[in-house]
């Protein structure tokens, strides 16, 4: 083989292997700047879901709780907001009373890849039933890697309601249910709407006195957080639907 064919065929693998090695950084600095971009993502999410926690929070505690609350969104690329249908559940001695939905904004496992069961509570509590309105009514919560309503998340945040007990006189007992209700609509792509409507007295079947096991539970699959407590005497639901508009 003469010299200047051989200088000519390393200079073609020299220049393949450069192209091979630019083209290896291209994808991992693409890669590195989608997760960091879904990251800055969910930051700015959990502040958007804090201020409408605290929002929600103080238009549940007026004395005329119906309201518009509208919200401009975080659009990207790199993640998606939805309404997932019960995503709490509330029973009492057993029976399915009330279910809520949860406002979610979550990133693909390609951008994002916290572990499976890992929750960690950003705003509000682990226990989601409330004695007497003493905290926040809505939590914030940030989740691994999960399938919610059929969608598959490397990581998620959710905002969803807490069940308020109210202790009143001879045994008597309110509990007040905020549930969400999500409405889809796709000329809402840059907002959320919440539609908080006036709470209506419901009895069922426990205005007798008696003692009842109250139970709510929230998330999904294996990172769940739920709470219990038992009353003695007799309830009165009220329930409070607030209608979220998204698209």
């Amino acid at each position: 083989m003469s010299r200047g064919l051989s200088e000519t065929i390393s200079m073609v693998i020299m220049m393949g292997v450069v192209i091979a090695l630019g083209l290896i950084f291209y994808i991992i600095v693409g890669i590195n700047f989608g997760k960091a971009s879904a990251s800055v993502s969910v930051s700015q999410v959990e502040t958007l879901f804090d201020n409408i926690a605290t929002d929600l929070d103080s238009a549940l505690s007026s004395p005329m709780p119906s309201n518009v609350l509208s919200y401009p969104v975080f659009m990207t690329n790199y993640g998606t907001y939805n309404v997932a249908p019960s995503f709490c559940n509330l029973t009492i001695n057993g029976i399915t009373v009330y279910s809520s939905g949860g406002v979610v904004f979550g990133v693909s496992p390609g951008y994002g890849s916290m572990p499976s069961g890992y929750i960690n509570v950003l705003l509000g509590n682990r226990s989601l039933i409330v004695a007497n309105e003493s905290s926040n009514l809505f939590n914030v919560v940030f989740y691994g890697a999960s399938t919610v309503s059929g969608v598959t998340y490397g990581e998620f945040i959710a905002l969803y309601p807490r069940v308020v007990v109210f202790t009143m006189s001879n045994g008597q007992y309110e509990l007040l249910v905020p549930v969400l209700i999500g409405r889809f609509n796709p000329s809402l792509s840059n907002l959320l709407v919440f539609n908080v409507t006036y709470p209506i007295s419901v009895n069922y079947n426990y205005d007798r006195p008696g003692t009842y096991v109250i139970n709510y539970t929230c998330g999904a699959r294996n990172e769940l957080l739920s709470s219990d407590v038992v009353l003695n005497g007799k309830i009165e639901i009220l329930p409070m639907y607030i209608y979220v508009y998204y698209g």
